[in-house]
């Protein structure tokens, strides 16, 4: 089922009457439109060079017109930042998942230790003690696909992204396959186009960031960010961390060009994590929630889930609420106008990748999937959030649950 179009275009329009619409960002460049006040319009990009400049889209007199105006002219600004930032996306960690179902069947058929030990090593992710098993067990099997493939998933979670090419083209000569090509592909030009090779470690995350884009005091302190805000998250849901997770750092411009991400993706968790860098050299309140949003994805996906992946609602509705993000009222208004009519899916048909959605039905997914997290929150309490991810068998009958306490 689709989702509705919600507010969030209007949600962004001019503050001041006839703001220029530039084609740059610079003063002398030449007015596209005229925009009166009040002109709702779509934000395409936030540059992310400190001239605090946009990209929006509008509709003068019935005619659409793209340009450039400076943030000081819009209204807004705070919402479009917290669903920007929010919006993170786990779609290449979903295109994964059946590769990875495929991949544990084929080589549990091996009957090798040494691959039984590092899938459950993967599972728990641990990708970098599930590649050296793997390693070991190469030279047992060294033309199965399924080996080959497993090594790939376990460096691309290690965040060696070559290594995991190398085997995941010797897999593909072997055995041709058209969603692991998508995925080499997908990986290949990340590779290609991430320039990020400064490292620093901490007590629970490796980061890997732009030294020439972000100073190295602003790298320590992101660093201190993320393990503090995983020790307060690890706590809640009860995810542990015997693996330094991978977070990557980087322009906005290079996060997009490397990860194929959606103009609305401020985060992408793949089984690293990736944060497109908008803050100049300090790390603000939103800045802030993105961080920890990608943290909740990582410690999700070391907490095992049961015969399926956890569901996107749950994924991104958790995300939301463990980072601070709170919906304003009017926004829950809409969702129980929109629940009554039917207007809106059930929560279990928000189990898929939602990174192909559009600007505004991502947000609409986002506002219910938070929604019910809240719900999750005020119902279950008493019962503990850590107890539902313990025992995920429980997790459809809680979903029913939340759908009648929505209203959907």
């Amino acid at each position: 089922m689709a989702l509705p179009m919600l507010f969030f275009v209007a949600a962004m329009a001019v503050r001041t009457d006839q703001t220029p619409l530039r084609s740059g960002c610079d003063s002398d460049d030449g007015v596209v439109a005229s925009l009166p006040a009040g002109t709702p319009v779509e934000v395409r990009f936030r540059l992310s060079d400190g001239s605090d400049c946009f990209k929006v889209a509008a509709t003068i007199d019935g005619k659409d017109v793209l340009g450039y105006v400076p943030g000081s002219a819009l209204t807004g600004l705070e919402r479009y930042e917290q669903e920007r930032s929010s919006a993170a996306s786990v779609d290449v960690l979903r295109a994964l998942n059946p590769v990875v179902t495929e991949t544990k069947r084929a080589v549990a058929q091996t009957g090798d230790p040494a691959l039984d030990r590092a899938t459950r090593l993967l599972d728990a992710n641990q990708p970098a003690q599930a590649l050296e098993q793997v390693q070991a067990a190469l030279g047992r099997h060294p033309r199965d696909p399924g080996v080959l493939v497993l090594a790939g998933l376990a460096a691309y979670r290690a965040d060696q992204l070559r290594a995991a090419l190398d085997y995941w083209k010797q897999a593909l000569d072997i055995a041709p396959d058209e969603r692991l090509q998508a995925i080499y592909e997908r990986v290949k030009r990340e590779a290609d186009a991430d320039h990020s090779g400064d490292k620093l470690y901490g007590v629970h995350v490796a980061l890997r960031y732009e030294g020439e884009a972000l100073p190295a005091d602003t790298a320590r302190a992101i660093l201190a960010t993320l393990d503090g805000d995983y020790s307060t998250i690890a706590v809640q849901l009860g995810c542990t961390s015997d693996e330094r997770i991978v977070a990557i750092v980087q322009s906005r411009e290079a996060y997009l060009r490397s990860t194929g991400a959606a103009e609305w993706s401020g985060g992408q968790y793949d089984g690293r994590i990736h944060i497109a860098w908008t803050d100049g050299s300090q790390i603000g309140p939103q800045m802030q929630r993105a961080l920890a949003h990608e943290l909740v994805h990582a410690c999700l996906t070391s907490i095992p889930s049961g015969s399926t992946p956890w569901p996107a609602w749950l994924q991104e509705g958790l995300a939301q609420k463990l980072s601070g993000d709170t919906l304003p009222a009017a926004v829950r208004e809409q969702l129980r106008q929109l629940a009554g009519t039917h207007a809106i899916p059930k929560l279990e048909n928000l189990r898929q990748d939602w990174s192909r959605m559009s600007t505004q039905n991502a947000f609409a997914a986002y506002s219910l999937a938070l929604a019910a997290a809240d719900a999750l929150y005020d119902n279950y309490a008493s019962y503990g959030i850590r107890n539902i991810l313990v025992n995920p068998e429980t997790l459809p009958r809680i979903t029913a649950d939340l759908d009648a306490k929505l209203g959907l």
